[in-house]
Parts: structure tokens; sequence; C-alpha cells
């Protein structure tokens, strides 16, 4: 209330049903009958179309209750302008690469949210659209429906926002759901995860969330999404290999004795195999940078820690150690020195794993830093164990000689070749 007046701000469709009449620009009044009223409204929508916030203003005696004001006056629209950040519209476009759906839930009118979601690349057709108002009209079975070829909720409360969790996850979905209000609490709670927005999230959001995002930029949603996939992918990758070399040693020694050879590996030497292959290389995959781009090929939908893929993948690799690791033995067995032949299975099992870790994490762009390091120093932990004392004695090893070398060689490559073969069949 100010100089006699109440003054009065709110939604359009809201605010126009409870004005009588509408002030013109020279200051006169005239009655807001059904085509004035209509006119408002078109104005209104016109002003969302462009994007804006649009509020109606209106005014009347000071005596109408402010509680409840009716019989109020139209003095006109304010339209507020809120533009996307220039990321955006990138974000949204790889959160749809990596079959992420975004929905964008407001309280905005259903034209300026419309307009919004073009311009970040949302679907906005009508069947993409639903408006709050329709929402409690639909039965939960109806609203998960729905919510399928929705991609823009509009005009919608906080009570609304809860029933669209819950829909989305009877459809069967995750749901992140993101807000900074303290209305937004009971959604952020509710969602599988809650993200806090942005440095001005209310202390309520933050202690409700799971997740707060310090900068308020979606796009961090995004990366997060990435480095969260990346990081998912990597520890496959690196229990496929530590599995799968393990398999191999087990087919090495099974293959051994099904031919009737003595064993290759001796408790000590399969310690030191896992020590030397399985610490170092397999950290250094884990860790390896987020591989950035490709969100779709980052996971697959409905991945499990040991579904049928990573078993796949530990047989591929356990094929790819035991049979070139077994060939290398069998022919460095001819020369008639048992203790070259151990070493040249010793040797090959390790170089086989090797390569295979370097196969795996190279990626688009070879293999990191720290990949190419672990392997590295796994070679040289190998190469001391056969010349530094008193390990060679320690280990039963001794070096293999040109043309054991040259069959480690040949077995590191035939482990890449068969691992490559499998994974393309």
């Amino acid at each position: 209330v100010a100089a006699g007046r109440l003054r009065v701000k709110g939604a359009v469709e809201v605010l126009a049903r409870r004005c009588t009449s509408v002030r013109t620009a020279d200051g006169a009044e005239l009655p807001l009958d059904a085509p004035t009223r209509r006119a408002l409204l078109a104005r209104a929508r016109s002003l969302a179309r462009q994007g804006l916030r649009v509020l109606m203003v209106a005014d009347g005696p000071a005596a109408i209750a402010a509680d409840d004001p009716r019989g109020l006056i139209a003095v006109g629209f304010v339209g507020i302008t809120d533009p996307l950040r220039e990321t955006v519209a990138a974000a949204v476009a790889r959160c749809q690469q990596a079959r992420v759906r975004t929905l964008m839930l407001t309280g905005d009118h259903p034209e300026t949210a419309r307009a919004i979601a073009r311009q970040a690349g949302l679907p906005t057709g009508d069947d993409a659209l639903l408006v709050g108002s329709e929402i409690g009209q639909l039965d939960d079975a109806e609203l998960t429906r729905r919510l399928e070829r929705a991609s823009v909720v509009a005009r919608m409360t906080p009570l609304e926002k809860l029933r669209i969790v819950e829909a989305l996850q009877r459809g069967g979905h995750v749901v992140a759901m993101t807000g900074d209000g303290v209305n937004d609490a009971p959604a952020l709670r509710l969602a599988d995860v809650g993200v806090a927005l942005g440095p001005g999230a209310t202390e309520v959001a933050r202690q409700t969330a799971d997740v707060l995002v310090v900068d308020g930029d979606f796009s961090t949603i995004v990366e997060a999404l990435v480095e969260g996939r990346s990081f998912w992918r990597n520890i496959r990758r690196a229990l496929g290999l530590l599995l799968g070399g393990n398999a191999g040693e087990v087919g090495l020694l099974v293959g051994a004795s099904l031919a009737g050879l003595a064993p290759p590996l001796s408790t000590r030497q399969i310690l030191a195999v896992n020590l030397v292959t399985d610490v170092l290389p397999a950290v250094a995959v884990a860790v390896q940078e987020p591989e950035a781009h490709d969100l779709a090929a980052l996971s697959r939908e409905g991945e499990r820690a040991l579904d049928g893929p990573l078993r796949g993948d530990i047989v591929r690799h356990g094929l790819a150690t035991a049979a070139p690791s077994l060939a290398a033995y069998l022919l460095a067995g001819r020369g008639g020195d048992p203790l070259r032949a151990r070493s040249v299975a010793f040797a090959s099992v390790v170089a086989t794993q090797l390569a295979q870790t370097l196969d795996t994490a190279s990626g688009d762009g070879g293999p990191t830093r720290a990949v190419a390091g672990a392997v590295a120093a796994s070679a040289a932990v190998v190469l001391a164990a056969m010349i530094v004392p008193p390990l060679p004695a320690l280990l039963g090893l001794t070096l293999p000689g040109p043309t054991g070398l040259a069959l480690i060689a040949a077995a590191a490559a035939g482990s890449v070749a068969i691992d490559q073969g499998l994974r393309r069949a």
C-alpha cells in the first residue's frame, strides 16, 4: 500500500480475474469487458513469446483487502528478460547425446517457457508442453504416460513438482532434480539426486540436496556426468584387465597341465605377476582423465558392475593372456632348459597383460602418461626380477636369452591381436 493505493503484481491469468477495469495510457479508466480482457491476455502472450517473464501490475483503493484483492484496475505489464547462459544449449545437446532427458520445470507463462525451451534446444511441440493446471486433472498413470512426451512444464507449483518426480520414478527413470529455493526442498529430497544450484541457493535447499553446484551453471552438471561416466568406464576396464589377467594365469596353468608339462609358474611367480601387473597399471587405468566427450559411448543403459559385457571382457582378456603365454612356454621348453622356459612363461604372462593394458587404455589419443609410466615401471620390475640378485634365485628366474625375448615379444603382440579380434567379433 502506498499513497493511499494498493498496488499488486502477479501472474497475468490470476490477476486479470481480479480486475474490473483497465487504465489507458492517457489515465482514463475503461470497464474490463470480455473483448478488452481477451486483448489484454493476447498482449501478455505476445510478450511471453519473446521469452520475457511477464508480470501484470494493477492497483486499487487502499481499502481493498490486501490478502484477497478484488475490483482492481489493470495498469500494465512488466516484461523481464532473463537470458539463458551461452553454455546451456550445448549442455542440453550433450545430455540428449548421452540419452539423458532434460525436463524444464518453471512457474513462468507457457509461452515464455516455450520460447526459453526453444532457445535451449528442447522440443516445443504441443505434446512437449504441459501446464501445471493439467497435472491436477491427470491420475498417476496418465501423468506418467504424459511426461514421457513432455519436455517443458509451465505454471507449475511445488506440489506439482513432487508429483512429477514421483511419476518419472514410477516410469523407471533415475531422476536428478535441480532447485535453489525453500519450495524446492521436498522435490530435492524425493529425487534420486537432488542438486542445489548456485551461490544463491537457500540453506534449506543446500542441506536437502545431495549435490551443490556452486556456480549454478547447468553445463557444470553435464561435465560432472562426463567425469562420473568416465570413472565408471575406467573402473570396468580395470576390472576386466585384473580379472581377465587372473583368468589367463589359470588358463595357462590348466593348459600346461593338459599338455602333460610341468607347471609354468610357481606360487612366488604368480604372486609377483599379480603385484607387477595388477597394482600400478590397474590404478593408472582406473584414474585416467575423462574421455571427453562422446557421452553416449561412455556408458550403456542398465550397465552393472559384473554384467554380461564385462564378463565377456574378462573371458577375452583371459584368452588373450593364456593362449600366447602357453605357446611361448611350449616353444621355449623345446630347448630342454626348464628354468629358461619358466622364465619365458613368467615374462610372457606379464608382457601380454601389459600390452593389453596399453591397448585397452589407449582411447582416441593413445595411453595417458600415467598408464604408460605404470606399464614401463612394471616392465622394469620384471627385468629387475631376472637380473638383480637375490631376486632371480628367490623367484626361480633367469634371463630368457635372444630366442626367449623374441617369444615374449611375439606373445605380447599376439595377445593384442587376439584381444582386438575377439572384441570385433
